[in-house]
């Protein structure tokens, strides 16, 4: 079957990221991606002990994926969040919407158009080094959901359905099937 796909993909020019998300494994699982630190110094031995764990609890596009690097990725994601003091709800929103983009990857080269970062972030939202830079992203991602969310409405939504309003995918429906393991992650790291 492997090698059909190559066959295909040779033939066709499609990248090897689509095939992968069509045939149904996960570009985390592939791990075909460059990426940033999220923190410095790395994941230290807690971070892949927490990712041990994680791998047992988790159920959805991550589950038996997520290692030390993912975890330093959702911590740096939380910490933007809690130093803005927005509440677990907004940290398994930006959670979410990074499962989704990057399987919590700092992605360093551009993968669709030119989006970089933990949020697969387009470049008008800021300069290459800006969007890398995880606690700027997460900055970046949670100003846009205040800016369309006034008055705290976005604690109203489907966190999905938030995280399509701020991100505007054209996959809308791939987030709120996260939310579970977002939460699950906010709650363990929280």
């Amino acid at each position: 079957m492997r090698k059909m796909y190559k066959t295909l993909i040779a033939a066709a020019a499609i990248p090897l990221t689509a095939v992968i998300t069509t045939i149904g494994a996960s570009p985390a699982a592939a791990g075909q991606y460059s990426v940033n630190p999220c923190v410095e110094g790395g994941p230290t031995k807690k971070d892949n002990k927490l990712a041990e764990e994680f791998n047992k609890t988790l159920e959805d596009d991550l589950a038996g994926h997520m290692d030390g690097y993912r975890v330093t990725c959702a911590k740096a994601v939380i910490d933007a969040v809690q130093e803005r003091d927005l509440g677990k709800h907004a940290a398994e929103i930006a959670i979410t919407t990074s499962i989704v983009e990057t399987h919590l990857q700092n992605i360093n080269i551009e993968v669709d158009h030119d989006s970089l970062g933990l949020f697969q972030q387009r470049a008008h939202w800021g300069s290459a080094g800006d969007r890398l830079d995880p606690e700027w992203a997460t900055d970046a991602f949670l100003d846009e959901m205040l800016r369309m969310y006034h008055g705290d409405s976005w604690k109203d939504g489907l966190m999905g359905d938030v995280s399509q309003a701020v991100q505007r995918s054209a996959y809308p429906d791939r987030y709120q099937p996260m939310t579970d393991d977002a939460e699950t992650i906010v709650d363990k790291l929280w």
